[in-house]
């Protein structure tokens, strides 16, 4: 995945924030990365350019940085909050509680959702990023039949 196709230093300015080497660092660290980096392997990846930026200085950076739409954040059960560079098309996440498979949620599943909530209650829901938590299809079947043979 890759942030180099966007103007991430014009859409930092476009949100009021300054270009900072740190914040660069940050958004680099996660797009080498890939899907899903937690804060740990962030600032692993950080520090092994700067060893002087504190991992709360590298917090700071994310919370600008998915401000900024340059980065969206989740809760993934088991795992915690983690990163992934934005998409110019959102995405969103599937995540099986039982053994933790992610799967990719269509955006256009989840448009006619956000429509219907801007019709029924006009109300302009932002959403970049969802995660909905459930059982995949195989722990699915796992619950099933151990409900049967009880």
């Amino acid at each position: 995945m890759s942030h180099e196709n966007r103007d991430y230093i014009e859409q930092l300015h476009q949100h009021g924030f300054r270009v900072t080497m740190q914040r660069l660092m940050v958004l680099d660290a996660v797009c080498d990365i890939g899907g899903h980096a937690t804060l740990p392997a962030i600032s692993k990846r950080v520090e092994a350019l700067d060893a002087t930026i504190a991992p709360s200085t590298v917090y700071r950076a994310l919370d600008t940085l998915v401000e900024a739409e340059l980065v969206v954040s989740s809760d993934i059960k088991g795992v915690g909050r983690v990163y992934e560079v934005a998409e110019a098309t959102p995405h969103h996440h599937l995540v099986c509680k039982c053994c933790g498979e992610i799967q990719v949620l269509n955006d256009a599943l989840v448009r006619p959702l956000l429509d219907s909530i801007k019709r029924e209650y006009d109300f302009q829901a932002e959403l970049n990023h969802l995660t909905l938590s459930g059982l995949c299809k195989s722990c699915s079947k796992t619950a099933k039949s151990i409900a049967t043979e009880e």
